[in-house]
């Protein structure tokens, strides 16, 4: 049974199409609903500038990665039930 790499990156790109929808909401709330005061904000750009580091390292090393390649599952499990 194999597995193509590919799908992994879709799963990948809906995580962070969740995450994208839920940071939204809650810079969104941080904004609105809280004190305006210096430390909200710093929270608001560090989080966001943490953000966008961690998203520039991981599409980084997702651009190093051959995506068609097929992936056996378990190989050794089913080498030994053929058997």
């Amino acid at each position: 049974m194999s597995i193509y790499l590919f799908i992994f990156l879709y799963l990948y790109y809906a995580f962070l199409a969740f995450w994208a929808i839920f940071s939204l909401i809650a810079l969104y709330h941080m904004a609105r609903f809280s004190f305006i005061n210096f430390t909200s904000f710093l929270a608001m750009v560090l989080y966001v500038i943490i953000s966008i580091v961690l998203l520039k390292v991981s599409f980084m090393y997702i651009g190093a990665v051959d995506w068609g390649v097929n992936t056996g599952s378990f190989p050794v499990l089913f080498n030994y039930m053929s058997i």
